[in-house]
């Protein structure tokens, strides 16, 4: 019995873990976006065209 309370709850923190990592990434993508979408179109990274 002390055996299966752990497994549960071991498991139960690594499902806690992986939402709250998921989440953060999702967080992240959203900035990113956020913040590519405020950039101009036409920059481009490298020596202007001659």
């Amino acid at each position: 019995m002390k055996a299966a309370l752990i497994v549960l709850w071991t498991v139960a923190a690594g499902v806690v873990l992986f939402l709250i990592v998921r989440r953060r990434i999702d967080e992240a993508i959203r900035e990113m976006k956020r913040i590519a979408a405020e950039q101009p179109e036409d920059r481009q990274d490298g020596p202007p065209p001659p």
